[in-house]
């Protein structure tokens, strides 16, 4: 009985690697949409899907933004305002790092609780109307007839908000 057991093991052994061997895993990316955007009299840049297209960015011949502070300011906006996650408490452990203590500061309100309408614009700010620009040594982000201004500080990639208000900041 212990010899029969062995020889059918071995066959089921046999049997269950000799099935379908020829099978092949064939593997598909996903493909970026992408638009061909002119930055010189030849060159052009391939600006894929999610990377940063205003108007007011200079790049680099290989598509990179050249003001890395406003790209930063840009992400935000992308990441927690448009999105409404700015007003969410449960985001406030992903937007504080973003941020220095003394701006943190400058958006509190007499009670001690943080006003985000100075960053939003009251609320009005969305992509439609979103703009930015290097006002000095801050930057001006407006929607329509409101205005917010930044100054960014850090260390390159390690970027963060050090100062915000509703008037320009010097």
């Amino acid at each position: 009985m212990k010899k029969f057991l062995f020889i059918a093991t071995m066959v089921a052994l046999v049997m269950g690697t000799a099935i379908n061997t020829d099978a092949k895993v064939k593997k598909t990316g996903k493909k970026k949409a992408t638009t061909t955007k002119s930055t010189g009299k030849i060159r052009n840049t391939t600006i894929q899907q999610g990377m940063y297209t205003n108007d007011g960015a200079t790049r680099y011949a290989n598509g990179d933004v050249s003001d890395l502070e406003m790209a930063f300011l840009q992400d935000f906006y992308m990441t927690y305002v448009y999105t409404g996650n700015i007003s969410n408490e449960d985001y406030f452990r992903y937007i504080k790092p973003k941020f220095t203590d003394e701006a943190l500061e400058m958006i509190k309100d007499a009670e001690g609780n943080y006003n985000w309408n100075i960053i939003t614009c009251d609320g009005t700010i969305n992509p439609g109307n979103f703009f930015i620009k290097r006002f000095g040594q801050c930057f001006e982000v407006s929607a329509g007839e409101k205005k917010c201004y930044y100054k960014v500080g850090g260390a390159e990639g390690a970027y963060k908000i050090t100062a915000v208000g509703t008037e320009p900041l010097r």
